[in-house]
């Protein structure tokens, strides 16, 4: 009698996914969603063996995701499959317009994709995909017919998330286990401050924190008091913070604290961090 294989059943999959971009669920797919994912190797050659490969080395790493929409009669879901078209009006009123957007960078409208698999509770996310910079390819077809139900084609391009060191690209499995934590650099007063205030209870997310500088310059005087601007040099502007009152971010949180002599104008303090890896 041959030998048998160990199968263990609970580690089988068999479920469609739930798609989310940039938050919103995109609703109904059709067929199958799938993940591609590939390590580009170069070949290491020597003359002394002519063609032989003697090694390999990883050169580049591609994802993409590939699904269908069947929700066509909604434009928001058209934004999506094509970013570079402007949506226009306020739902249910809305049109899509395509446009001659020569130059259109696609990081900058990237966003996070998430998929689920729907054999999981919602706050079992052991199975979840997190791609970070996602952003469909804007090539797509829409057939109408008596018979097929009518589909947008997606495909998504994923690009690097380099607000990390190394860039990562996309996740597979609970998105909260974390092999470092995001953590932060007390803060540091601009060389030329006049007020003599502190900057406290500096806080991290590990989900959202990025590896950048955080810089708060005052753009309003009070007397005993004051507002900054804050932002980060991967995040950009992330809002005011109001002198005695605690700032909240998603990627850090502090208070700005009065000192005995009242800040000036252009007053400032950096707060450098580094994101969970």
């Amino acid at each position: 009698m041959g030998s048998q294989a160990n199968v263990t059943t609970t580690d089988m999959e068999l479920t469609p996914v739930r798609v989310t971009f940039n938050g919103a669920d995109l609703g109904g797919t059709l067929g199958n969603v799938t993940v591609k994912m590939k390590y580009g190797l170069s070949d290491i050659l020597a003359d002394q063996s002519g063609k032989t490969v003697r090694n390999r080395k990883t050169s580049s790493f591609e994802s993409s995701v590939e699904l269908e929409i069947t929700q066509v009669l909604d434009e928001a879901k058209w934004k999506v499959v094509f970013p570079h078209a402007s949506l226009v009006g306020t739902a249910p009123n809305q049109k899509i317009i395509f446009a001659n957007n020569i130059g259109d960078s696609q990081i900058a409208l990237s966003h996070l994709l998430v998929l689920h698999p729907l054999s999981k509770d919602d706050a079992d996310k052991t199975a979840d995909f997190n791609f970070f910079k996602a952003v469909a390819n804007a090539d797509s077809q829409v057939v109408y017919s008596p018979t097929d139900q009518t589909r947008l084609k997606v495909v998504f391009s994923i690009y690097p998330d380099e607000s990390t060191t190394p860039n990562r690209f996309f996740s597979y499995g609970d998105p909260t286990i974390i092999g470092t934590a995001a953590s932060f650099s007390a803060a540091v007063p601009g060389g030329g401050n006049v007020g003599n205030g502190t900057v406290t209870g500096i806080a991290v997310n590990n989900a959202n924190t990025k590896t950048e500088t955080i810089t708060a310059t005052l753009v309003t005087v009070v007397a005993n008091g004051g507002v900054f601007h804050i932002s980060g040099s991967v995040s950009g502007p992330l809002g005011l913070a109001t002198v005695g009152l605690a700032f909240v971010s998603a990627p850090v949180d502090f208070t700005i604290n009065d000192g005995a002599t009242d800040f000036a104008l252009g007053d400032s303090f950096t707060i450098a961090t580094v994101a969970a890896s």
